[in-house]
């Protein structure tokens, strides 16, 4: 009973939710490893972070847990360090990075509708651009059937015309970039007015 006793006993001002230090010291190999493996990509420090956490089998801590609490925010702080000494401060597991990468893969929704003798169909597809989309057509289309493109002038929309030996398919392909329609903004007022 008395090892039991002794067990239980905490030292004075004692944080139970402070994780053991072999503990720390496992999910601070696993963030330096994982900022030194060049193979993984990390959004952020903090997505490093939470698989260091979870590798180790460590459950992250809330804000309620304060001794846990603090080892986080220290685990965070070291992931930064880490990253920046083996990838760099400019290198894309910067948030503002990340966030300029997807920006600029943004992709646009168009509607692909097929015309045949018997059918028509219409379809959703997103893509960087619509010559994104015309050249998988052409891609897929292996030397089946010729392809005329007539892009509009606006350059919102195209036909694809197929034939074959010269002879014209009863078949054609319309894309047409899906446009958002903003409501109008309210107006109050004239601009004609003088105060």
């Amino acid at each position: 009973m008395t090892f039991l006793t002794n067990l239980l006993q905490l030292k004075e001002g004692s944080d139970l939710t402070e994780l053991p230090h072999d503990v720390m010291s496992e999910i601070q190999k696993n963030i330096r490893d994982g900022a030194k493996d060049m193979e993984q990509s990390w959004a952020n420090a903090l997505h490093l972070v939470h698989k260091a956490y979870e590798v180790s089998g460590t459950q992250r801590p809330d804000p309620s847990m304060a001794g846990a609490w603090k080892q986080y925010e220290e685990n965070i702080t070291y992931s930064v360090h880490q990253l920046g000494k083996y990838r760099g401060m400019d290198a894309d597991w910067r948030m503002s990075a990340s966030i300029f990468r997807e920006a600029m893969e943004k992709k646009v929704t168009f509607r692909v509708s097929s015309e045949g003798s018997k059918s028509k169909d219409t379809f959703q597809v997103q893509a960087k651009s619509m010559d994104e989309i015309i050249q998988s057509i052409n891609d897929k289309n292996t030397d089946m059937y010729d392809i005329d493109v007539k892009k509009a002038d606006d350059g919102l929309s195209a036909v694809l015309l197929f034939s074959k030996y010269g002879i014209k398919k009863n078949y054609r392909l319309k894309i047409q970039q899906n446009i958002r329609i903003m409501p109008p903004t309210p107006y109050f007022g004239s601009i004609f007015q003088t105060p």
